[in-house]
Parts: structure tokens; C-alpha cells; sequence
């Protein structure tokens, strides 16, 4: 996978989802209704996530992360949901995970049950009684989607 990691002010920092999302495009050599058809939304909706005036949906997060080849981790990065340390934490879990298991985090949460933030729930259940996460980690992730579920709600 091409590095798709830019430079600011001499510090790597994470690109975020549109420059990913263009950037993959144009790796693959394809129009923005042909990424569109590989990620199953509208042209218009696809054209918006590019310019970073819209986003994604939650349900679409993993779709999109695989057809960038990123981990959910790095996206939720680039989309300014969870800050770098909590990534570093997530990724030291998903390691231990994947050690343990021989499967990615990322694949064995899309097989649980229900929407993103159910799944990511159900993930975190069934790590504790792998005993691949200590009761503290498990609930600092809660709190991280639970933060990010809420940030996403619309107001009433």
C-alpha cells in the first residue's frame, strides 16, 4: 500500500479522508462515479466526501477504510474522531488481538452483530472474555464510542 502520508511543517501528519479518498482514486485511475459504484453510495454523495463537505455515515466507515486499505483506526484519525494516542491505544489492542487470534480487530468486529457502534460493543465484550482486554481498556474504548456516537447525534 502506497504511503499516503504528508508532510507539514516537518511532521508527518495523517491526510485527511478527502485527500485519502482522491488520492486512492487516482492510484486506481478512476472517475468519481466509478469509486462511487465501488463504495455503493451516490456520485453526489462520493463528490462531497472528497471535498470534505460532507462525510460518510457510520455504516459505510469499514467499507470505506477496506477500500482504502487504512485500518478503522486511521480513519477515525483522519476524520478527527479519536486523537493520535487514542489511536496508538487502539492499535497496541488490535495488535495484541491479532497476535492472539491470527485475524485483524477490524474483520472480526464487522462480523458481530448490528450497526458499527453495537458491533464495536460486542467486540469489546468478547475481547474482555478472551481476556485480550483489561476491564480499564475496555472501558476507556466505551467511553472513546460512546464520544464519537454522541459527536455524531443529531440534536434534538
Amino acid at each position: 500500500m502506497t504511503d499516503l502520508s504528508v508532510v507539514e511543517g516537518g511532521l508527518a501528519s495523517e491526510p485527511s479522508l478527502g485527500d485519502r479518498l482522491k488520492a486512492r482514486r487516482e492510484v486506481l485511475g478512476i472517475s468519481q462515479s466509478q469509486a462511487a459504484r465501488e463504495l455503493d453510495v451516490a456520485r453526489t454523495a462520493y463528490r462531497l466526501w472528497e471535498l470534505e463537505a460532507a462525510r460518510p455515515a457510520p455504516d459505510r466507515w469499514r467499507l470505506v477504510a477496506r477500500w482504502l486499505g487504512v485500518s478503522m483506526t486511521t480513519l477515525l484519525l483522519a476524520e478527527g474522531l479519536i486523537s493520535e494516542d487514542e489511536q496508538d491505544e487502539a492499535n497496541v489492542a488490535s495488535a495484541r488481538y491479532q497476535d492472539a487470534t491470527g485475524e485483524t480487530s477490524d474483520v472480526a468486529t464487522e462480523r458481530e452483530e448490528g450497526d458499527f457502534f453495537r458491533q464495536a460493543q460486542s467486540f469489546i465484550d468478547r475481547s474482555i472474555e478472551k481476556g485480550l482486554l483489561t476491564a480499564e481498556e475496555a472501558g476507556h474504548f466505551r467511553d472513546v464510542f460512546e464520544r464519537i456516537k454522541t459527536g455524531l447525534a443529531e440534536p434534538t
